[in-house]
């Protein structure tokens, strides 16, 4: 699968590998089992963007660059559960985490992998009502994961279990480039509306050499279930050039 790149040509070209080279066949990232995506949770992801203030939108912002996706959603790790962001831009992958200062006074705390050029590939993925026996990945469906073993180092069960719900194209595209042993460093994801249409849906993978996005929206049409739900995807990977902060 060719990812389209998202900005202007950087003037590189692929270089030529003599025809005797052995080429090996790189492992294919495995296909999860779905968890339930539970819906719930104290604010939406605007009113969390908000919360942050000015001052800490305004360095993500800017950051990140013109944005491609993002999510904002408490943190339950703060003490006062004040809100995370993520931030997809066309210059960076830029995240903020409310911490303690020194004198234990609330700040953020912001991390960002530089990225190269942005490639993209959409996923529309439309299967009928009775596919759903053909696709073993269902929520509450049993086994585990596809042949290519647990997933990318790095990745928590939880993480796992979310991107079992998406298509399996959707699934190989964020973690192949973590297949080759790269660990993922930062994982998160997003996702509101209803049980039956999740209008907004990001989910997000980042290591030392590579970032990879996947977003849109689902929907389950009448007479349909979560395994056969339909899911309008844009995939997005880009390679990271420089990483600032933990």
């Amino acid at each position: 699968m060719n990812l389209r790149p998202i900005g202007p040509d950087d003037g590189r070209r692929p270089a030529v590998r003599p025809r005797d080279a052995a080429v090996p066949s790189p492992a294919a990232p495995p296909t999860h089992r779905a968890e339930q995506l539970g819906l719930g949770g104290d604010m939406l992801r605007e009113d969390c963007w908000s919360a942050l203030g000015p001052k800490v939108r305004a360095r993500v912002e800017q950051t990140a660059g013109q944005t491609v996706a993002w999510f904002a959603s408490v943190d339950g790790s703060d003490p006062d559960r004040r809100p995370r962001a993520t931030v997809f831009g066309e210059s960076a992958l830029c995240v903020a985490r409310p911490r303690l200062n020194a004198e234990h006074k609330p700040v953020y705390a912001l991390s960002s992998y530089h990225l190269g050029p942005i490639r993209h590939l959409d996923v529309d993925h439309r299967p009928t009502a009775s596919a759903a026996s053909s696709r073993p990945s269902g929520p509450g469906s049993g086994g585990g994961p596809g042949a290519g073993g647990a997933g990318p180092s790095g990745l928590s069960a939880a993480a796992r279990g979310v991107l079992g719900n998406l298509p399996e194209k959707a699934q190989t595209l964020l973690q192949s480039p973590f297949v080759d042993g790269s660990a993922v460093t930062y994982c998160d994801w997003y996702y509101e509306g209803y049980e039956h249409h999740l209008e907004v849906f990001v989910f997000v993978l980042a290591g030392a050499r590579e970032v990879t996005v996947a977003a849109g929206s689902k929907i389950v049409p009448v007479g349909h279930t979560d395994a056969t739900a339909h899911w309008s995807l844009r995939c997005y990977r880009a390679p990271v050039v420089r990483r600032v902060g933990a």
